[in-house]
């Protein structure tokens, strides 16, 4: 079953996305990012139940919530689509990295398991505006 949420974002309920470092050859079902920072593979989403479903996969320079006070270590729990996050050293939200990198869908037998754990809470903040520096 597809939830609005996944028709939004252009994602599949119930598939497994992962991101990753940019590698010469892209894969379905792959995020990728163009930073030395984010590992190969560096994380998972997946749309359970119409929510945003995030799980670091082990990454060297790990997953962070951005907060009012500074980041917040992130391990896997559920986040909003517009919450600013940091992959590695890559300022982003879910919205965002969907919009700039684009999503193909993730192959029928990806074998990613997602096990339910302890919903988290996580604020809405407002989007964090990169600003160009010349």
């Amino acid at each position: 079953m597809s939830s609005s949420l996944s028709k939004d974002l252009g994602l599949t309920e119930g598939q497994t996305y992962i991101i990753s470092r940019k590698d010469d050859v892209c894969m379905e079902g792959y995020i990728y990012l163009d930073s030395p920072t984010v590992s190969r593979p560096h994380a998972a989403l997946k749309i359970k139940n119409g929510r945003v479903y995030l799980r670091d996969l082990g990454s060297t320079n790990g997953t962070y919530i951005v907060d009012n006070d500074g980041l917040i270590s992130f391990e896997e729990g559920y986040v909003k689509p517009n919450q600013p996050m940091m992959i590695g050293e890559v300022k982003c939200t879910i919205q965002s990295l969907i919009a700039i990198t684009g999503v193909y869908s993730a192959p029928e037998n990806n074998t990613l398991d997602f096990q339910e754990t302890e919903e988290i809470e996580i604020p809405i903040l407002k989007p964090v505006k990169k600003t160009e520096t010349g």
